[in-house]
């Protein structure tokens, strides 16, 4: 299955949107993080796994290193996935971007329509938002991403 048909625009705005209905405001450049942690499989069942309880991204990394090696590849695979949801979520009217911040304007709830891979993500959610609470120069550095 190819990369890009797999990890869609569906699948790009329920990742970002499912982190936003937790965490409300995101910085942009943080938002260009989230897609890659959904789009790992492992690192998706973990994250979404109800005994998973994350911390911090340097408590996440040490604990799966080994879904970490290619996150370089997937942020830069994901970048205008990432652009693509935002505006999407930017004209169906679920967000707004004000001040260098991506911030709700109303949940994106999930159904189980959805599918599967959906319910996961929603699931995870949570986890991944946990880590947006550190400033992005630490997100950056620790998920060693290439600027």
């Amino acid at each position: 299955m190819k990369n890009n048909t797999y990890n869609n625009l569906g699948i790009g705005i329920i990742s970002i949107a499912s982190v936003l209905n937790n965490v409300k405001t995101i910085s942009i450049d943080n938002v260009f993080l989230i897609i890659p942690f959904f789009t790992h499989q492992e690192l998706l069942a973990y994250l979404g796994n109800a005994n998973s309880d994350v911390k911090s991204i340097e408590q996440l990394i040490s604990h799966k290193v080994n879904c970490f090696s290619n996150y370089n590849k997937r942020y830069f695979d994901s970048l205008i996935l990432t652009l693509n949801s935002i505006q999407y979520l930017i004209d169906m009217e679920y967000a707004i971007l004000k001040n260098g911040k991506l911030q709700l304007r109303k949940e994106l709830p999930y159904d189980e329509k959805m599918g599967k891979r959906a319910k996961k993500i929603y699931k995870a959610s949570n986890n991944v938002a946990k880590l947006f609470a550190d400033k992005a120069s630490n997100l950056y550095l620790n998920l060693k991403v290439e600027l």
